[in-house]
């Protein structure tokens, strides 16, 4: 699923990228839209961590501003668009990019990291994800009829054995933020952007979880 050097070639194959915005701004971003924005022809699903948890300042328009600016090597900083009270209108950059190829999902953050972040195994991780599809839950807590039996700990502590930790009784894994038929519709897509164990792991980790394909562009990951 991993791949150690740079894509040049099916230039119509899909692409799932991760946190390419103006929050995570960095020295592999330019690369990273000429690539995925005008390069590639296919379909992108774009991650982004705008407005669904408030983590970041960012906000759709944001974000396409910022890939429409990098993508024509544009000095001017992202807050030098926007609002013209003048002609009532948004100040856009110029763009090469063709939107119509991307779906932008607002995933929000940290579904999986307090976990992850712990040491949790991903095959535990992975286990439980595959549990709560089956057990059609959204939340790890909502396990095993749910944390408010008795019962929850002990059921936890058998189901995860020696990866267990007291900390999955508070800090839960959260499935709600990605539709996995959409995953599913890019199976065997590029995959790009950041953090290389954070934000970007956790899309890997659900993948992974339902055997999604997927192809990592090392030199366009960052973190």
């Amino acid at each position: 699923m991993r791949s150690t050097e740079f894509i040049t070639e099916g230039l119509q194959h899909p692409v799932i990228c991760v946190d390419v915005q103006p929050a995570y701004d960095n020295e592999l971003a330019t690369s990273i839209v000429e690539f995925v924005g005008v390069k590639q022809t296919g379909p992108v699903l774009m991650f982004v961590n705008a407005e669904r948890d408030g983590f970041t300042d960012d906000t759709e328009r944001d974000v396409i501003a910022y890939w429409d600016r990098l993508s024509n090597g544009s000095t001017i900083d992202d807050e030098e668009y926007g609002y013209d009270p003048e002609t009532e209108e948004f100040i856009e950059p110029d763009s090469k990019i063709d939107w119509r190829r991307f779906s932008i999902a607002d995933k929000g953050y940290g579904h999986f990291r307090a976990w992850m972040d712990n040491g949790i195994n991903d095959a535990v991780i992975i286990k439980t994800i595959r549990a709560m599809y089956q057990a059609k839950v959204t939340d790890s807590r909502q396990l095993f009829g749910g944390d408010e039996l008795p019962t929850y700990e002990e059921n936890m502590k058998e189901f995860m054995g020696y990866s267990y930790d007291p900390l999955v009784l508070g800090d839960a894994l959260h499935v709600e933020w990605t539709s996995v038929a959409q995953l599913k519709r890019f199976s065997g897509a590029y995959l790009v952007g950041g953090g290389r164990e954070e934000c970007l792991k956790e899309v890997e980790l659900l993948m992974n979880a339902f055997n999604i394909r997927y192809k990592r562009i090392d030199s366009l990951i960052y973190g």
